[in-house]
């Protein structure tokens, strides 16, 4: 995890996770703040938490609002890692496709891909050649190859090994970062969170579909029903997490559809989250 810190000479300066816990004290009075995140690994989810729970123990937030705006966090969190990882697989299963085409030669398939990832259309109409379900679990398996490492309780065999270092090695190779943006003003704190990896069009319908229910279920007073199997879409790749984070603002007498925005990028994908101060210093949230 890295700050990007900016002196008093506006000379960019990088603080890495070592340097951000021992200035912590100094950092959290800061009302902008900029860090890249490369995973979420134990160490960075203990530094973020650290971080908001200063930053919201200086604004006198309720112990209870902080919980649902750290939870609400980690999801957008753990959803952009999800989202460049699942990018970079649907790119290998389609440079495998692409492959297979006859006379194609190795920069012939490295240009059209460049030309397919680029262009939202073709890279959406490109889904159809590559199995949702097997990215899925690829997902998933990285997901879990990666915590048996960060806990050490278990070994992993040289096949996941070559296949986890083959998908940080790619990550790393195209530059696909997240990054965390804090922002305090008089009366709201914003959190901006962004990875380079774009959703794809029918996830981006699906995810929004869903919000859509859950909104009318909390309107009818029953919004943790949206939780229960018949309303989950299994198709939908980022869907449980943003539902927990929209959950997290109705549980604080928030409204997700004002102040929760995901936003489909050419190239990206981003997430706002808004938390009026007055709101989060409440205590007993009511609409």
């Amino acid at each position: 995890m890295v700050l990007n810190s900016v002196n008093m000479g506006n000379q960019k300066k990088y603080l890495n996770s070592k340097e951000i816990s021992d200035r912590l004290s100094e950092i959290i009075k800061r009302n902008y703040l900029h860090f890249e995140i490369k995973g979420l690994t134990r160490d960075t989810r203990d530094l973020v938490s650290n971080i908001i729970n200063g930053i919201t123990e200086r604004l006198e937030a309720d112990p209870l609002s902080s919980f649902h705006l750290f939870s609400g966090l980690m999801e957008a969190l753990l959803n952009a890692v999800k989202g460049n990882i699942r990018y970079t697989i649907f790119k290998d299963e389609l440079t495998k496709k692409l492959i297979t085409v006859e006379n194609t030669t190795p920069d012939d398939v490295e240009k059209l891909l460049d030309v397919i990832l680029d262009t939202k259309t073709l890279r959406d109409s490109m889904q159809r050649y590559v199995v949702p379900d097997k990215i899925k679990k690829e997902v998933q398996r990285i997901l879990t190859l990666e915590e048996k490492i960060r806990v050490k309780k278990q070994e992993i065999s040289s096949f996941d090994r070559e296949i986890l270092l083959k998908v940080r090695e790619q990550i790393k190779k195209d530059n696909r970062k997240i990054s965390m943006k804090i922002r305090i003003t008089g009366n709201e704190l914003m959190i901006r969170i962004k990875n380079d990896a774009p959703v794809m069009e029918s996830d981006m319908s699906r995810i929004n579909e869903s919000r859509r229910k859950h909104h009318e279920l909390f309107q009818e007073g029953k919004s943790s029903d949206f939780f229960r199997p018949e309303n989950l879409d299994e198709k939908e790749s980022a869907g449980f997490g943003i539902a927990m984070i929209d959950e997290g603002y109705y549980n604080m007498g928030l409204d997700p559809i004002e102040l929760f925005t995901y936003m489909q990028g050419k190239h990206s994908t981003t997430v706002y989250l808004t938390y009026p101060i007055d709101k989060l210093k409440a205590g007993a949230f009511t609409f």
